[in-house]
């Protein structure tokens, strides 16, 4: 007896509809936590440097109660000199880098201990807004937050 060949379609996978529609799906949400988190680098960037400065001024202060004096350059507090008695400590374990130019911050050393400057997002001196300048000395006076 011959057997009936039927012509079934067959169920596996997924329809040309449904493919575009959770694409499109995907691409909606994709474009929510875009829009969600744009202009957020930049103030991660401005945290950073606020939290480097107050890391790099405790290390300072450590510099100055163990050596006598504030350090001269940021260097000072990454090589410190062998002291002449005791162990020798490492204030800051890696290089501060401003996040926009990837350098070491701008370093000063004052009557008062040091300045640290950040020329914010334009790397220039002045400038408002994220390309205002971040100052260790008026940090708690700073309107960025």
């Amino acid at each position: 007896m011959p057997q009936k060949i039927t012509n079934r379609r067959r169920q596996d996978g997924f329809t040309l509809i449904e493919l575009i529609v959770v694409i499109t799906i995907i691409g909606i949400m994709a474009t929510f936590v875009v829009v969600g988190t744009g202009g957020r680098t930049d103030q991660a960037k401005i945290a950073k440097v606020k939290s480097d400065f107050n890391n790099i001024k405790t290390a300072a202060s450590m510099f100055r109660n163990d050596q006598g004096h504030w350090p001269e350059s940021l260097d000072e507090l990454l090589n410190p000199p062998d002291p002449e008695s005791g162990p020798a400590f490492v204030y800051l374990e890696s290089e501060p880098l401003d996040p926009w130019t990837g350098e070491l911050y701008e370093f000063e050393r004052t009557d008062d201990g040091i300045l640290l400057i950040s020329f914010g997002a334009d790397m220039t001196e002045g400038g408002s807004d994220i390309d205002e300048d971040i100052r260790s000395d008026d940090m708690g006076n700073s309107r960025r937050r």
